[in-house]
């Protein structure tokens, strides 16, 4: 498989916004499942400080996405650390991921999932988030979990299977024109 890591960089190296293919959605097996389900729970064992974890890491390597948050873009990251708003923001993306990785294998799973990241991209696609800052915080993200949780190639490519779902999903809102109605439908 390959470094999952070095591989978003390049990808994040070599791309412009319109470059980005929105990844197909992935039919993930039950092993898959199960290892993601294992993998969160040690994330979500502490989910504020997880959550606070890739935020802070995400906008340490890549700060000119700072500037997207109305709430902190012009305090210091290091002043953020540990702060109410700051951890809120955190708690928020781990809430998300929290709910989508519970929906995995449940009845109605798909749907809940396609409901909760089509709420997430209509929202960013409104603030003009481009998709470049979500393969960026896609590298932090499986960057940390792998490091939590000690991942082997297996629950790496597990977790990657599960983004490029997110991302589609995700992806297909930012592609909508301004103006375009409607939820993004597919399989998830």
């Amino acid at each position: 498989m390959g470094n999952v890591v070095t591989n978003i960089h390049s990808i994040i190296a070599f791309s412009k916004h319109d470059d980005i293919v929105t990844p197909e959605a992935k039919n993930l097996d039950e092993r898959q499942v199960a290892l993601i389900k294992k993998s969160w729970e040690i994330v979500f064992a502490r989910p504020l400080d997880s959550g606070e974890k890739i935020l802070y890491a995400y906008l340490e390597k890549f700060p000119h996405n700072q500037e997207k948050f109305a709430a902190f873009r012009n305090t210091p990251l290091i002043m953020l650390k540990g702060t109410p708003g700051f951890r809120s923001h955190a708690s928020k993306i781990m809430g998300l991921f929290g709910a989508a990785v519970d929906a995995l294998g449940q009845q109605n799973g798909t749907e809940t999932i396609l409901n909760l990241f089509n709420e997430m991209g209509k929202n960013h696609r409104r603030r003009g988030i481009p998709k470049r800052a979500f393969i960026e915080i896609r590298a932090i993200i499986v960057q940390t979990v792998s490091e939590l949780c000690k991942l082997d190639d297996e629950g790496k490519a597990a977790w990657n299977d599960l983004l490029d779902t997110v991302y589609h999903i995700i992806f297909s809102n930012l592609d909508v024109k301004v103006g375009a109605q409607g939820a993004v439908g597919g399989r998830a």
